[in-house]
């Protein structure tokens, strides 16, 4: 059983909320002005997207399929189905629901999936197993709010990371960025690691994992984050992104180093429909409320009220080396990877 408030849709109907979104009919009703204003989500872009007319060519591979989450980091990627982006470049594109990037990978090797949005940790811990990936747009990074340990409300951890040591903490996927966040938790609050107990759920069933006592804590992050508070009386125990995380650079897009060496063309054209996206989230954060609404089932007052990640869209080999640094320092990586080289040239 799924939290019922959030439920990730098929992909069929994702699409079909994607095509009614962009001819203007059906979906729920917008939020208030006043509320997508409190709650307009950061971006940033890497500069203006080049127009179709620019790239080398057409897309060697029209039609792709793009492995994602049912949580508010991929809004770019239905910004740019709702809003014909993919189109304008020639490609048709669809998303793929994925449990995280470490589910992804596998994925893209078998050919199941061209492109994954997934957790940098995955990306770069699959490059040092001699997968070889690379990285070509940047998605997100963490803010306050946006991701954050829960917990039920009579659990007495309100404010408390301390009372993370001998909890058990839902994960969506082990050895990845909630890993190294709770890693990060524990160390400043001075909580022995091996105390507590990592719990490996996806994202959508978390909230029912927390409410029927299986977990004692929770790591989510938008939409899960409003809508665990909405449906359960969640308590925060302790936010994700601060500290020396904070502005964390936590998920991006990345393919095979083959499909990007077979299909540059291809690539291009989803990072510029990618980076155009994040251009408009920038515009006007009411398009990434619009956008969320059609694949998460929250309501729209809620979704008004959720706090966003920063969107991202060309890739700093700088964010990367910065998640690479992290994982040396809490022994979840070894030494040897040139960061550099798994970013594509024009990312």
């Amino acid at each position: 059983m799924t939290s019922r408030f959030w439920r990730p849709l098929s992909v069929t109907a994702v699409l079909m909320l994607s095509v009614a979104a962009c001819s203007g009919t059906g979906g729920s009703a917008a939020p208030s002005a006043t509320s997508a204003a409190t709650s307009a989500p950061a971006t940033s872009s890497g500069g203006p997207a080049a127009s179709p007319s620019e790239a080398a060519g057409p897309p060697e591979v029209a039609e792709i399929k793009v492995g994602t989450l049912p949580i508010v980091d991929v809004a770019p990627v239905h910004i740019a189905l709702a809003k014909g982006l993919f189109e304008q470049e020639g490609l048709t594109v669809t998303p793929e629901v994925m449990q995280g990037g470490a589910a992804a990978i596998p994925a893209l090797q078998g050919g199941d999936l061209d492109i994954a949005f997934g957790a940098w940790p995955s990306f770069l811990k699959a490059n040092q197993q001699g997968i070889g990936l690379r990285g070509v747009a940047d998605g997100v990074a963490g803010k306050d709010g946006f991701t954050q340990f829960l917990a039920m409300p009579d659990s007495g951890l309100e404010g408390d990371p301390a009372g993370l040591a001998g909890k058990k903490v839902a994960l969506n996927t082990l050895g990845n960025v909630g890993e190294l966040a709770l890693r990060y938790a524990a160390r400043e609050a001075g909580v022995d690691y091996s105390s507590i107990t990592p719990v490996e759920i996806p994202f959508p069933d978390m909230g029912a994992a927390l409410d029927g006592g299986s977990v004692d804590v929770i790591w989510t992050p938008e939409p899960g984050v409003t809508g665990n508070k909405a449906s359960l009386g969640a308590i925060t125990v302790a936010e994700s992104y601060v500290g020396e995380m904070a502005n964390f650079p936590v998920a991006g897009y990345f393919v095979t180093a083959e499909f990007a060496e077979q299909n540059p063309n291809t690539v291009a054209a989803f990072t510029r429909a990618i980076e155009a996206a994040v251009q408009m989230a920038q515009a006007d954060p009411q398009v990434v409320i619009d956008a969320v609404e059609t694949y998460t089932t929250l309501p729209p007052e809620l979704i008004g009220q959720l706090a966003y990640p920063e969107y991202r869209g060309a890739l700093d080999p700088a964010n990367l080396q910065r998640v690479y640094d992290l994982l040396l320092e809490f022994e979840m990586i070894e030494q040897g990877l040139d960061v550099d080289s798994l970013v594509l040239a024009g990312s």
